[in-house]
């Protein structure tokens, strides 16, 4: 998500994949609360999810945000780490976003995989080493999919960007089942370079290694 242009997000139910980090929820409207409160309501509506990370913005043109891990134990859900400084689209958030726009798509997507131009730091998520020539694309024939070649103009480079915003990261499982051509590619959770993204959901890089490993 470093490059200037592409990308949009819909509202979509995520899923669980075996009690892992499997969810990344973006709700600008939503308030979140303190540990010694009751936990946000739309946990009640994230199916079998057991860990969540909820990420929030006080308008839905701010490019900053704050990101906070949810975990349920013996069926009650409690912050595991709370107060994350985030950075989100240049032009905030949107439900409905069109590629090329710059905002961040609010709703609800799992965590696909975790990937990264360093070694694993410990996550029960697949990961994947970036190499030479890794490419997510943004090609009509292999729309918003990982690919190794040499990176078009269309292209996110992601071995470029490894020793940066790729050190650590996650795909976001956004516009992939099926990838329809046009509608959005290339959102991830990665670390921040501090400014605002093109659509991705960016960390502190401490945060997105917690997160991550979490």
């Amino acid at each position: 998500c470093a490059r200037t242009s592409r990308w949009l997000l819909r509202w979509r139910l995520l899923r669980v994949r075996a009690r892992l980090l499997v969810a990344v929820l973006l709700a600008v409207p939503l308030v979140l609360a303190s540990p010694a409160q009751a936990s946000p309501p739309v946990l009640n509506h994230v199916g079998s999810a057991t860990r969540v990370l909820i990420v929030t913005s006080k308008a839905w043109t701010s490019t900053k945000a704050t990101g906070t891990l949810w975990e349920k134990r013996s069926g009650r859900w409690v912050t595991v780490r709370s107060g994350m400084y985030a950075r989100v689209g240049r032009n905030g958030f949107k439900t409905d976003r069109r590629e090329g726009d710059g905002t961040t798509p609010a709703g609800k997507f799992p965590i696909r995989y975790a990937f990264g131009g360093q070694p694993s730091p410990g996550t029960q998520l697949t990961w994947r080493k970036v190499a030479l020539h890794d490419c997510w694309s943004g090609e009509r024939s292999d729309y918003n999919h990982w690919v190794r070649r040499v990176c078009t103009a269309r292209d996110e480079d992601l071995y470029r960007l490894r020793t940066s915003v790729y050190r650590y990261a996650a795909v976001v499982g956004f516009n992939d089942s099926p990838a329809v051509w046009g509608k959005g590619s290339a959102i991830f959770l990665h670390q921040t370079i501090g400014k605002a993204t093109s659509g991705c959901i960016a960390l502190t890089g401490n945060d997105t290694v917690a997160t991550v490993r979490w």
